[in-house]
């Protein structure tokens, strides 16, 4: 079968979902596109180039105009559903800056929403808004984290300047400090509680009265208590939940949904009757992997206006989100420069002696009438022992077990019942990779969520994507540590059937997880690029200066009147200001690696 370039998209995961500003032009060339216009990675690369003098280094594109439409994209999820069931209340979006606070995105925030507000964590988060938005005070800031007394006291000093300012009351104490340092007027309240329900995926643990987050039902009633003992209880306005980060399953926000709806209508008839907002949170997540409905956030936002107008018909309160990572994730794409590429096996044989006597063994084994049988054969050579007499004989099993790999893994997923294995070890082992990419890069600088909570991050080769994929590969990043890696691939699930050439299956009827990324041409990674999409959310944040690897340098690309715009944002991080983090002096003025020239 003749292999398309749909086949393409499809195995890239490109021109779809979440990742449909990337596209193939027809001779295999990855481009990015916006509003109508499309450039090359080839031609951003050689400005990159142009522009920095950095020659080698990989680099991070930064694209403003992906937050604007993400923005644009949920409220207008948002406003459809809230026409379509005619509820009253209304929607306020809020951006929690911990998922990225670098001055562009925020920036870009500000300048894409009259309204926008944002959500601080710590007290160092909270001065940074109090700087962004001292022209912009009538956005609101939510107040969340643990908050002492000084933390408390710049709040005061917040309300006094003006600034609209909402304070998330997590305990009994912050509760007691706030009405003793504050007045009682020209903010808001809310309860943070937790959320009795049970929620899925890596950050669950957010959700169930065992969260590190929100009231206890106990601790609820104790701070009801209180506020209408001080006579404050004008204060409260909005009641808070959060059911944790990347929530995939939409069940899992209908359950969410509801009970705070009830928890909604016990607290406002428990005297709180200035309850007017119900704050949903993060959760919204990205697709990743292309295994989301392609209208996720319309189901996402259906599903809180649908729950609210049916079981507060009376109340119709406002609805808040905090969503972050649906906001930045696709901002940022992570340019690799690779400068190696290498094979697992022998890549021919240096003795025909050798060769025929290992071929002759592989021709022993009965051939295989199930999957089953393809991995009792590959069991059984791999765990033969041999005794080697020279290199060569040895260079030549290797040559021969990677022909005899190929041959078990095209069998392998012949058999209908392949499917059922995928799971065995010696499965696993047919279906690594024979090849290995080295990157430029360090993973715990670039992508440290696949290091810290195995974050799936897509792996895009630039060029030759109208090929059928050579194999599947691995990449290494420089630094001294083993998981620096990107040893993953979430092939798409399909009825289609579509392999490499040296036959790793690409497309499933299920969910799979393969140990390595399909690319069209593995020689062309010896001095060539790789793509990582999707890393505008926490990674900037969140990152390692491991083996003193820093910071890469940016650039901005932006359409400006139907015309490219690409400008360097920020230089590489230099040695020198590497060395002075951890208190060392640079004594070269002249700093000889990733020093920012124009």
């Amino acid at each position: 079968m003749k292999w398309t370039l749909d086949d393409s998209k499809l195995v890239y995961g490109v021109a779809q979902k979440d990742m449909k500003n990337l596209d193939i032009t027809k001779d295999g060339k990855l481009e990015l596109v916006l509003h109508g216009k499309r450039i090359t990675f080839e031609n951003i690369i050689k400005q990159f180039k142009e522009k920095t003098k950095y020659g080698d280094s990989s680099f991070a594109i930064r694209i403003p105009q992906l937050i604007t439409s993400q923005i644009r994209k949920l409220l207008a999820s948002f406003k459809e559903a809230i026409t379509k069931y005619d509820y009253k209340g209304i929607y306020y979006p809020i951006y929690p800056i911990k998922v990225n606070h670098s001055p562009f995105i925020i920036e870009t925030i500000i300048k894409s929403h009259s309204n926008y507000g944002f959500e601080s964590g710590t007290k160092s988060e909270f001065i940074l808004l109090l700087q962004v938005l001292k022209n912009e005070k009538h956005r609101l800031i939510m107040c969340n984290g643990a908050k002492d007394r000084e933390y408390i006291k710049s709040i005061r000093d917040a309300v006094e300047q003006g600034h609209n300012v909402c304070i998330s009351i997590e305990s009994v104490q912050e509760l007691k400090d706030t009405l003793e340092i504050l007045p009682r007027e020209n903010y808001q309240l809310a309860f943070r509680i937790k959320p009795y329900v049970t929620l899925h995926g890596h950050w669950g643990a957010s959700s169930s009265r065992h969260s590190k987050f929100g009231l206890s039902i106990d601790e609820l009633i104790e701070v009801i208590w209180y506020l209408n003992e001080e006579k404050a209880n004008h204060l409260l306005t909005m009641l808070h939940s959060h059911p944790g980060s990347q929530i995939t399953s939409l069940d899992d926000f209908v359950g969410f949904a509801e009970y705070m709806a009830k928890m909604f209508k016990l607290v406002y008839n428990y005297g709180m009757e200035n309850l007017k907002i119900i704050n949903f949170g993060g959760g919204l997540p990205i697709d990743y992997d292309n295994r989301l409905d392609e209208d996720f956030m319309e189901k996402y936002a259906d599903i809180f206006v649908s729950i609210l107008s049916k079981e507060l018909v009376d109340y119709q309160p406002t609805i808040m989100t905090e969503s972050g990572r649906a906001i930045t994730s696709l901002c940022t794409i992570v340019v690799v420069k690779t400068i190696d590429t290498y094979s697992v096996f022998s890549s021919g044989y240096r003795d025909k002696t050798f060769l025929v006597h290992f071929s002759d063994q592989t021709r022993e084994f009965e051939e295989p009438k199930s999957a089953k049988d393809v991995l009792k054969n590959w069991k059984k050579w791999e765990s033969k022992k041999r005794d080697f007499i020279a290199l060569a004989e040895m260079g030549d099993y290797e040559f021969v077990t990677y022909e005899f790999k190929k041959q078990l893994r095209e069998k392998f997923f012949t058999f209908d019942d392949y499917e059922k294995h995928l799971e065995d070890d010696w499965a696993k082992s047919l279906m690594k990779p024979d090849y290995t990419i080295q990157g430029n890069f360090s993973v715990f600088n670039s992508i440290c969520d696949l290091v810290l909570v195995k974050q799936y991050f897509p792996v895009i080769p630039i060029e030759y994507m109208h090929l059928q994929p050579e194999s599947i590969v691995r990449l290494f990043d420089i630094t001294c540590d083993s998981d620096g890696e990107v040893a993953v691939y979430n092939p798409p699930i399909s009825d289609k059937k579509l392999q490499t050439k040296d036959h790793y299956q690409l497309t499933y009827q299920k969910p799979v997880t393969l140990g390595g990324f399909p690319v069209g041409n593995i020689k062309s990674l010896v001095d060539g690029y790789l793509a990582i999409p999707q890393t505008g959310a926490y990674q900037d944040i969140v990152e390692f200066d491991h083996n003193l690897l820093g910071d890469l340098p940016d650039l901005v690309i932006a359409i400006d009147n139907d015309e490219w715009v690409i400008q360097l944002l920020n230089g590489a991080q230099t040695i020198g200001n590497i060395l002075a983090d951890i208190g060392f002096e640079c004594l070269d003025d002249d700093d000889p690696y990733y020093d920012f020239k124009e």
